[in-house]
């Protein structure tokens, strides 16, 4: 509830006010949206590690966030994406990440609107229509050379009975192993996307694989129920863009590899319950102090600023007449 009133009343009197900048200063106005959702991305997390102790562990390459990327991950459940906030806050620029996503999630009361004025990406899932829709989209970033941070699961849908299903079917029908840990990747919206973006907004791809060894908290109703995830781990391997192949033939089958070794990784991991022998970043004392402090300060923000918001549209006949 409090998440979604902050994102609610956020697109509204945050957002909302910032719009008219698109007549004015384009990048004018996709700073102060990247800035917006920076400090709402960072609130979800905040209040998962700071109320609820769970602990972010990140292993392997150390990644330099002021690269643009491509970053690419296995999707076990269905908030990869809202648990990856946590990592991207302590290894990239959370405000220029965008995701890929399914088409009818933008039409979410409070959060699709925040996702749609910070141009993350849906899809309908027809190509046909989408590679119209990706080449709109990623011609405007090109253009502005945008610092993006592109965030995609080419699995195509999460760790469920139907998604390993559908993989395990393709994987028989074409002579590929049965993973028991990642689905097979859909390789041509990913070489689409490396071969659009290659040497002009993206100067790295990272390969993320993540896993939760305790408990999995898979979807919506586990959030309801108080199940929260005690451990998320994510493990690093980066690629500088020069290093990936450049035919469509190799690449589709480097996606593959990537995603053979990911299985091979996560089966080792549950093994152990960590990626063992990887170094691990960001938890020394200095940056879990540091971190805690943004995470504090943010959600003393948000709490502030719902608080006021609540006490205009009780007392101020212009707040509410402006929300409507």
């Amino acid at each position: 509830t409090y998440t979604f009133l902050t994102a609610f009343f956020g697109s509204i009197f945050i957002m909302g006010p910032f719009l008219p900048l698109m007549l004015i200063n384009m990048k004018w106005f996709r700073t102060c949206m990247d800035f917006a959702i920076n400090l709402w991305l960072i609130l979800p997390g905040a209040l998962f590690e700071l109320f609820y102790g769970t602990k972010v562990v990140i292993t392997g390459d150390q990644v330099d966030s002021s690269k643009s990327s491509l970053i690419v991950m296995n999707h076990r459940c269905r908030l990869d994406w809202m648990f990856y906030w946590m990592v991207h806050l302590r290894t990239g620029r959370l405000g220029n990440e965008k995701i890929i996503m399914r088409g009818d999630l933008k039409n979410m009361v409070g959060f699709g609107w925040c996702m749609q004025n910070v141009l993350y990406f849906f899809l309908q899932r027809r190509w046909d229509l989408d590679h119209i829709y990706l080449d709109r989209m990623l011609n405007y970033f090109i253009d502005v050379n945008y610092p993006l941070q592109l965030f995609i699961f080419p699995e195509g849908t999460n760790m469920c009975k139907r998604g390993k299903s559908k993989s395990d079917s393709f994987a028989e029908k074409n002579g590929l192993p049965i993973y028991q840990y990642v689905l097979h990747p859909h390789v041509k919206g990913f070489n689409y996307l490396v071969q659009k973006l290659r040497g002009k907004v993206i100067d790295s791809i990272h390969d993320v694989t993540i896993g939760y060894p305790k408990n999995l908290c898979y979807g919506e109703k586990d959030l309801i129920t108080g199940n929260f995830p005690l451990e998320i781990h994510v493990y690093f391997k980066s690629y500088k863009i020069s290093d990936i192949p450049n035919d469509s033939d190799s690449l589709d089958e480097w996606c593959k590899k990537i995603w053979l070794e990911k299985e091979e990784r996560l089966k080792k991991f549950y093994e152990n319950g960590e990626f063992v022998g990887e170094p691990v970043h960001y938890n020394d004392k200095n940056s879990m102090y540091k971190y805690n402090s943004i995470m504090g300060l943010v959600n003393l923000f948000w709490a502030t600023f719902l608080s006021t918001c609540v006490y205009s549209l009780w007392w101020s006949s212009f707040a509410r007449w402006y929300s409507v």
